[in-house]
């Protein structure tokens, strides 16, 4: 056998070696992991199971990880033992309660914990609290509130997980008179890095109470219920909505930014834009004829094509913006697709008309294979601004509006690709001309250029230093986490 005959022999014997330790560590990490998690008493899905692709189906199907198990619990004690065995096996680990991460990191663990079962709603009327299970949805969350005659501020969606929607802010159409849905929370119960149930409040863990309410998902721990301050629901409610011709936008932004702040809490409204048209999307905690005398002038100088205000039950408000009923029975319906989006917030005085015609310019240059929203919701002036930006993780305090840019992926790649490249493009274009932005962390997007500070600004460091604490060996950790250094 020649010299070179040798080096390539043991060269493929090295290989061989290596592949089979490779081999070897992950059936070794695999039996233990099975091992570890033997007393959880819910569902373990791996990789072999026969529902284990259809089961990591979340919101965005754009994105895809594969996790070593989903374990849906069935108790508490499910997730702490999830909770140790990923600290003890140094696996990563994420929590999924509604799966609408918008680059899927709720299945972005190792291990991956589906709350979904812990979905318990405890009211007490006199104190006006309600203890929510982590693992509810919007829907089910309002339905039951609303027969005891209470709400509490969240968003529109009715299949969002509560875990994550509030842990990241909680922004909806109650915002402006009662806040965010985490300015509400009263206390939390946490799974920590170690697979201890601590409670978390204002007077234990401050400092973890601090880092949750705005960066909670996925960074500490666990959250597995909730203990929310709870307001009655108004008598009746307006539900709005205006509708414009697309040549007359720039008539909505200037009656929009001028109207901003002057508005009272009771009213908020979002404006969404397609291709083709306008609609102007609100509610007033009150009656018609108020509504129609708050909006007047509004309405003189936006110039809509349609208008209907519709006076109704608390409720059936929430039914208008994101529901379906039939028969008294909610469907909280999901509908997974491949879509990317982009969020910014936007300061007083609002976008400038240049801005505007710029963002038009981007919408009617992409394909109708890409059918794509631009969703502006108005916050200024109301209860969300009214908290210091130290108060909480969530920093944003200061904003007249945010901006959430969705396209959905319908085409072939080609297509996809050049609707993904747009929307980056516009993205840049908008981060070189608003310098100081700002973007909401529950629209995480990972192609964000220094997330860091657009997420956190002025309290990641207090954040990196609570991370250091409650979880130094990075037990939660996804592409955007928060970091230890």
């Amino acid at each position: 056998m020649t010299s070179l005959s040798y080096k390539i022999y043991f060269y493929i014997l090295l290989c061989l070696i290596i592949i089979c330790n490779i081999s070897s560590a992950k059936t070794l990490k695999k039996r233990d992991l099975t091992s570890c998690l033997a007393d959880v008493q819910g569902t373990l899905v791996y990789p072999n199971s026969p529902e284990y692709n259809a089961d990591l189906i979340d919101e965005n199907t754009r994105v895809n990880f594969t996790p070593s198990v989903i374990v849906y619990t069935k108790t508490v004690t499910d997730v702490q033992l999830s909770v140790y065995c990923a600290s003890s096996l140094n696996m990563s680990i994420s929590a999924r309660s509604g799966g609408h991460s918008y680059e899927k990191y709720s299945s972005a663990g190792a291990i991956v914990v589906d709350i979904t079962n812990l979905n318990k709603i405890d009211i007490n009327s006199t104190a006006n609290t309600a203890v929510i299970g982590a693992g509810n949805r919007l829907g089910s969350i309002y339905y039951t509130l609303s027969q005891a005659g209470f709400l509490i501020p969240a968003g529109t969606c009715p299949n969002i997980g509560i875990g994550g929607h509030a842990l990241g802010g909680g922004y909806g159409l109650y915002g402006r008179k009662y806040g965010l849905a985490l300015d509400s929370i009263l206390s939390m119960d946490l799974v920590d890095p170690t697979g201890r149930l601590i409670i978390v409040n204002k007077d234990q863990y401050t400092d973890l109470f601090f880092a949750l309410l705005g960066a909670g998902a996925n960074n500490f721990g666990i959250v597995t219920s909730f203990t929310f301050k709870i307001y009655p629901t108004p008598p009746s409610v307006t539900s709005i909505s205006l509708n414009y011709a697309i040549t007359n936008i720039q008539n909505v932004f200037d009656a929009y930014n001028q109207l901003g702040s002057s508005l009272p809490d009771d009213i908020s409204f979002s404006i969404v834009i397609d291709n083709g048209s306008i609609e102007f999307q609100g509610v007033y905690l009150g009656t018609q004829t108020n509504a129609n005398q708050i909006l007047s002038q509004f309405i003189t100088q936006s110039q809509p094509t349609s208008t209907q205000f519709t006076e109704e039950s608390f409720f059936n408000s929430v039914l208008r913006r994101g529901f379906q009923q039939t028969n008294g029975t909610i469907y909280l319906f999901h509908s997974p697709s491949d879509f990317k989006a982009k969020s910014f917030y936007v300061k007083s005085p609002g976008l400038s008309a240049a801005g505007v015609q710029s963002l038009i310019t981007f919408m009617k240059g992409l394909p109708t294979t890409c059918p794509t929203y631009a969703i502006f919701d108005l916050y200024a002036g109301g209860a969300a601004n009214n908290v210091p930006a130290n108060a909480t993780a969530f920093v944003h305090r200061d904003e007249l509006y945010s901006i959430k840019l969705l396209t959905t992926l319908n085409g072939d790649n080609a297509t996809n690709q050049q609707c993904f490249n747009q929307l980056n493009s516009f993205g840049e274009a908008f981060q070189a001309n608003y310098t100081d932005y700002s973007c909401y962390q529950n629209y995480i997007d990972r192609d964000l250029t220094d997330w860091q500070t657009r997420y956190y600004g002025s309290n990641l460091p207090a954040l990196i230093a609570i991370k250091k604490i409650y979880d130094p060996n990075n037990v939660f950790n996804y592409p955007q986490s928060i970091p230890l250094e």
